[in-house]
């Protein structure tokens, strides 16, 4: 079997049209891939790998005492087997990724669906927003710069959501027997039947989880201590994180507005720091700001609905004192 004839086999397989025996051989192969990530490779990359596996198998051929035609042909095909299996292994993730209901999710400008391994997964780009509907009926509204995943079918009474990166408001199907778990770096944040929002950016110095309504249980799956793992929160609390000096704070909000008008486009700010002005900003208009200014520690509030990008940036310049410099449509600094 040459590598024009393993090529074959594998489009065959992307195709649906290999036999039984053939598509149990690949099959083999995909139960034992465990790379959940997307991987592509062209068509150079895969001819350079099938021609050194061919050669390394021909240098062992070559090398083999030839007792009779009988055993030089049992190896030729022990061969040919191999360099079937050891091709495979290195291409067959992007096959089986071709296979896989990947294109059927549909995608807009600036967000990203696909799925793997019967996950989906959905990021956004800056200035981007999703309306998410998971399978039990529950609804995401995903902020822009974000990330998050789970399961194309609920299973065994578990419903696991990972928002990997970025900001979610989570409005939870009510399901007593089925709880609902959000995941992020630091908590698991469970709830029956309730609506909250998670903020957790990786550029940001702090983690908030906010209930709106119902009742939800937050876990610290780092915890300094076993009795603090756990925290319950009802209707206008939230806890906030700072990851810098690990402390955890619980209070009360009255004002759903600064936590959910993102949502709606709108950039709302009660004692915000800079950190937080400037990723919302960013994430909002699809923009790169650098501050320069030395001034780091702010508490800012105000509200932008409508808007424009220069209207924003003088008003917060303003208030925090600093000067604002549009270096071009996409990249601007504080000083």
């Amino acid at each position: 079997m040459d590598i024009h004839q393993i090529k074959d086999l594998l489009e065959k397989y992307r195709q649906g049209t290999c036999t039984e025996a053939e598509s149990v051989l690949i099959e083999d192969w995909l139960s034992t891939i465990k790379n959940d990530r997307q991987t592509h490779f062209s068509d150079s990359f895969i001819d350079a790998q099938l021609s050194i596996t061919k050669n390394r198998i021909d240098a062992l051929i070559d090398v083999k005492p030839l007792i009779n035609q009988k055993k030089y042909n049992g190896w030729l095909a022990v061969a040919a087997s191999l360099l079937v299996l050891v091709s495979l292994s290195i291409i067959i993730r992007d096959i089986y990724l071709k296979k896989q209901p990947v294109n059927q999710l549909a995608n807009r400008s600036g967000i990203e669906k696909y799925t793997i391994n019967g996950w989906v997964h959905v990021q956004t780009k800056k200035g981007i927003r999703d309306h998410i509907k998971l399978p039990d009926g529950s609804f995401i509204t995903l902020n822009a710069s974000s990330a998050l995943r789970y399961p194309v079918k609920f299973l065994n009474h578990k419903r696991p959501v990972y928002l990997d990166e970025g900001e979610a408001l989570f409005d939870v199907a009510k399901d007593k027997l089925s709880p609902f778990t959000v995941y992020t770096t630091k908590f698991a944040t469970t709830a029956l039947g309730t609506a909250f929002n998670i903020r957790s950016y990786a550029k940001e110095h702090k983690v908030s989880i906010s209930l709106i309504h119902g009742k939800i249980r937050v876990d610290d799956l780092h915890p300094a201590s076993a009795s603090k793992s756990s925290k319950i929160l009802l209707p206008h609390q939230q806890i906030v994180l700072n990851k810098q000096s690990g402390q955890l704070i619980k209070n009360n909000f009255k004002d759903e507005t600064p936590i959910t008008s993102w949502k709606d486009g709108t950039l709302s700010f009660q004692d915000a720091t800079m950190d937080e002005v400037v990723n919302s900003i960013e994430n909002r208009f699809d923009v790169v700001i650098k501050n320069n200014s030395g001034r780091t520690n702010w508490s800012y509030t105000g509200v932008f609905k409508d808007e424009p990008l220069a209207d924003v940036l003088k008003t917060v310049s303003l208030t925090e004192g600093i000067t604002c410099t549009i270096i071009d449509k996409n990249n601007i600094t504080f000083n």
